[in-house]
């Protein structure tokens, strides 16, 4: 059984925080993952903002840890030499509404957000030509800024692999044992020793706090459905542009991503813990809401629908140690948690070594970024494809996506298998034509790496084979 300072369940956001938080300090950690690829739950379906803070209720554990969280993704994303669009978001209302507004930027400045400001109707039409004939003000916050969370997550996870740390893919934690001073942690037939344990697991919180005896957390699951637009609407909004907040949540948003597309949702509908579908009720509310903030959109170029499931419990995170144990545990981790993330486990980790962990000096290893020959010059491409042919070949035309940035992807540190998690590090599939003509491609690239049939290849774990 092979041993650890730390073992870490789940490999969404806030465990890859964890997980590179620990390595760069030194700490002898395994990350423990029940799919077949980190960022494989609700982090994948994120709407990916950084929020900037204005929204959380004062002194809750979501406003200390969004706030934070903001502060320290931009110099995150330059250490994992990842991007972010500093774009800033604005909420928008009509004239009847703003005390609303008001009520919401004494907030932010409560929470000690930075550079807000209220903006009113010729400046904000102007910042935002697609806003709705009704919005008459905003609130604007510099600081709000868009990310890719499924590759923050990847490049979080690859870091700590390259600084020692550990990740076991399809390791479904079933059974927990405490021997001695550490914990014994079994998939089936695998197994790991840790004498810490942190239960960064999301929809399975409770699953695994019931293997050490620890609270059950009152969970409640909301599904937000989205669409995605083709990357042609590219500048139909130029940031996050947010309805004035209910009790039900932040609302439906249309906002630009970091690739150039345009995404619209998510709703807010009760759901079961892993039901991910979506329907005609959800695509119906989205159009009708989103044409509350801004002029209608063209959904004719929407190319993809998809939801992701929130775990929400009560009106705060959970963030707690089991006393007189090594134990730790997370729950309704939902928004803000992709920005509070960093911070959760900042402050994680001061808190484990508080309890006795222990660090040691370490080497920082930087992580090698994906080359995207999209953003190089016709100079640099050519001199690449001069190095290597493969960099010549296009495999995904919609997104530009070549052979050698997919055998890339294959031999990054977390050794993806299936063709999602090809699509998370390098894009291919995530095109107009979301695989019609790359998915063989990309299909028989995997095969012949791993020397298997390509009726062994799967889409998103074992189970979901392409081929027949």
């Amino acid at each position: 059984m092979e041993e650890f300072q730390v073992a870490i369940i789940g490999g969404g956001i806030v465990g890859a925080c964890m997980f590179s938080e620990l390595t760069r300090k030194g700490v002898s950690c395994v990350l423990l993952e029940a799919a077949s690829d980190v960022s494989n739950g609700s982090t994948k379906a994120n709407s990916g903002i950084v929020h900037a803070g204005y929204d959380p209720v004062p002194n809750t554990l979501k406003a200390r840890f969004n706030i934070r969280g903001n502060q320290l993704y931009p110099a995150m994303c330059a250490r994992l030499k990842i991007d972010i669009l500093q774009c800033g978001t604005l909420v928008v209302t009509d004239e009847a509404n703003r005390e609303g507004l008001n009520i919401l930027y004494e907030r932010g400045l409560a929470n000690g957000v930075q550079g807000m400001r209220i903006i009113e109707r010729d400046e904000l039409h102007t910042m935002e030509p697609n806003l709705a004939d009704n919005i008459d003000i905003g609130l604007y916050a510099p600081t709000g800024a868009v990310i890719s969370p499924y590759l923050t997550c990847i490049a979080l996870c690859e870091e700590g692999v390259v600084n020692g740390g550990k990740v076991l893919l399809n390791f479904k934690v079933d059974k927990i044992e405490q021997q001695g001073d550490n914990y014994q942690i079994f998939a089936q037939d695998k197994s790991v020793s840790a004498k810490y344990v942190i239960n960064c697991a999301g929809v399975g919180a409770n699953a695994i706090n019931a293997l050490v005896n620890a609270p059950q957390v009152p969970l409640k699951y909301v599904k937000g459905e989205y669409l995605l637009l083709d990357k042609s609407q590219n500048g139909f909004v130029n940031r996050p542009i947010f309805p004035l907040p209910t009790k039900a949540g932040k609302g439906i948003l249309a906002l630009p991503t970091l690739h150039g597309n345009i995404m619209l949702g998510p709703t807010a509908i009760p759901c079961e813990a892993n039901d991910t579908t979506v329907d005609a009720e959800g695509i119906a509310q989205i159009k009708q809401k989103v044409e509350l903030s801004v002029k209608k959109p063209n959904y004719k170029k929407v190319i993809k629908l998809f939801a992701g499931v929130r775990v929400i419990s009560g009106d705060d995170f959970v963030v707690e140690h089991l006393p007189n144990t090594h134990y730790f545990y997370t729950a309704g981790i939902c928004s803000p948690g992709l920005t509070a993330a960093p911070a959760i486990a900042e402050y994680l980790v001061d808190e484990m070594i508080k309890d006795g962990l222990t660090t040691a000096p370490h080497t920082f290893v930087s992580r090698k970024p994906y080359i995207s020959t999209e953003k190089l010059s016709k100079k640099e491409l050519k001199e690449l494809i001069k190095q290597n042919p493969a960099y010549g070949k296009i495999v995904c035309r919609c997104e530009r996506i070549t052979e050698g940035e997919i055998l890339d992807a294959l031999n990054s540190p977390l050794h993806p298998t299936d063709v999602d998690a090809i699509k998370r590090r390098v894009r291919p599939t995530m095109g107009r034509c979301q695989g019609g003509f790359c998915l063989p491609k990309v299909i028989k690239l995997i095969a012949k790496h791993y020397g298997i049939a390509e009726e062994r290849v799967c889409l998103n774990g074992q189970g979901s084979e392409i081929v027949k």
